[in-house]
């Protein structure tokens, strides 16, 4: 097949989506398929195995979205592609609904969400024109493709009559957490300690951890809490610390990649992911790669990766109460069994599995037009 894996975000940013379509497509790549990852924003040089090309920014792309479509129209002409697949509905998924309508012969589109643009909290369900984009890439796609329950779930509610829609997770390489890491130079604390990992934004929950740690301190002993990652509540959340006089007990340790993001994740006693919103966090399946059990939320894009009592505690989101019961009771589990269970689960959630499974979807959609 010939595909185009069209993208509003991508590398060298780092976040879940970028990291997934990035493995996605050295899979299918690697699978002998032909592979082009059209993705907007300023041209830059990445070492990938497959053809990666730029959209530019259109002109008024906060009211004409789908004008990014222009690219990928011209890329199409120069050679058709079989199908195109977007990773979000806005603003790539909608604008290939309208190049594939707009070429010659009809190529089907099967679009995905990491959940961003289809959360409750979405801004794009605030604005009308943007929304009524997102309600027509939805319905008019071949094929939906639901990372989680919950995304699912908010798919089949914006779309109640949605014909096609496979569920298939986002994966994990579970080699690259395996591997020997080495203590980042820069932390140097002999304590135990439980890692908040990822973007420091409103819907992860990380002002509920810290205010869940501040309840039981003294009941945890020497147990601290490390947030590794960056992002828009980073002022916020450090002036939470300190106005809870956490400070030596909450430690930020930035954004990390590679050696020192690895030793933090196989290092920590557990994971804390108290998120309010997720689609299907890649962290939760690099905890589990790492042989460690985890504290999250009851939202459904945990369920069939954390199970309760097994590699995970599970309590609702927004609760400090709750929260705070279960770091306590961490404390009192099997952590070493959690994290074997956590080893067990996430062999279903290898990249070269997940890859399978679009490209059978893929070749589907294909047999079905």
């Amino acid at each position: 097949m010939r595909l185009c894996l069209f993208t509003p975000v991508f590398l060298p940013d780092v976040g879940g989506a970028e990291v997934a379509l990035d493995a996605l497509a050295r899979q299918f790549q690697a699978k002998g398929h032909d592979v082009t990852v059209l993705a907007k924003g300023r041209p830059r040089a990445l070492d990938v195995p497959y053809t990666l090309r730029w959209a530019p920014q259109p002109v008024m792309p906060h009211w004409f979205p789908e004008r990014i479509g222009r690219t990928l129209r011209q890329l199409h002409a120069e050679k058709p592609f079989d199908l195109f697949f977007s990773n979000y509905t806005h603003p790539t998924g909608y604008a290939a609904i309208r190049v594939a309508k707009q070429v010659g012969r009809r190529v089907p589109v099967v679009i995905g969400s990491q959940g961003g643009d289809l959360y409750h909290s979405a801004k794009h369900r605030r604005q009308p024109h943007i929304w009524k984009r997102t309600v027509a890439a939805l319905r008019e796609a071949d094929a939906l493709v639901a990372i989680s329950p919950h995304m699912e779930a908010l798919m089949r509610e914006i779309h109640p009559g949605a014909r096609w829609i496979e569920r298939i997770p986002n994966g994990v390489d579970p080699a690259e957490f395996a591997a020997p890491s080495t203590r980042p130079s820069d932390f140097v604390d002999p304590r135990p300690f439980m890692l908040c990992l990822g973007n420091l934004g409103p819907m992860k929950g990380f002002d509920n951890a810290i205010r869940a740690y501040a309840r039981v301190r003294e009941q945890l002993g020497d147990m601290i809490l490390v947030i590794v990652g960056s992002g828009p509540l980073d002022n916020q959340l450090r002036g939470l610390v300190k106005e809870l006089g956490l400070g030596g007990q909450v430690l930020f340790m930035g954004h990390r990649g590679g050696n020192d993001k690895r030793w933090f994740l196989q290092n920590c006693r557990f994971g804390l992911m108290p998120s309010i919103e997720e689609g299907l966090a890649l962290v939760s399946l690099e905890f589990m790669a790492s042989g460690k059990p985890l504290i999250v939320t009851t939202n459904p894009s945990f369920d069939g990766v954390c199970e309760d009592g097994e590699n995970a505690l599970r309590v609702p989101p927004r609760d400090d109460e709750a929260l705070s019961r279960a770091m306590v009771r961490m404390q009192e589990m099997d952590l070493q069994a959690m994290g074997a269970a956590s080893l067990r689960r996430v062999d279903a959630f290898a990249w070269p599995r997940v890859a399978e499974r679009y490209l059978d979807l893929f070749e589907r959609v294909l047999r079905g037009r």
